[in-house]
């Protein structure tokens, strides 16, 4: 059964090497990577699950509800 793939996000800024010997550089809370990204494998201390949160926004009400009395 594969493994499921997590989106990571690193927790400090570094450069570093991947396997094939290719640069990878890395913000902390920026660079955000797929579980099985080489980086990950070499580095995975630095990198954690990213965790997001989205709250509707509020919306104005555009016009007046029946009975309200609106005014500037």
């Amino acid at each position: 059964m594969a493994k499921e793939r997590i989106l990571l996000v690193a927790t400090t800024s570094f450069i570093g090497l991947n396997a094939d010997g290719s640069s990878f550089h890395a913000r902390a809370g920026e660079t955000i990577v797929w579980s099985d990204h080489p980086a990950v494998a070499t580095y995975s201390e630095w990198f954690r699950p990213v965790s997001a949160t989205y709250e509707t926004p509020r919306i104005e009400q555009a016009t007046a509800a029946p009975g309200e009395k609106r005014g500037a």
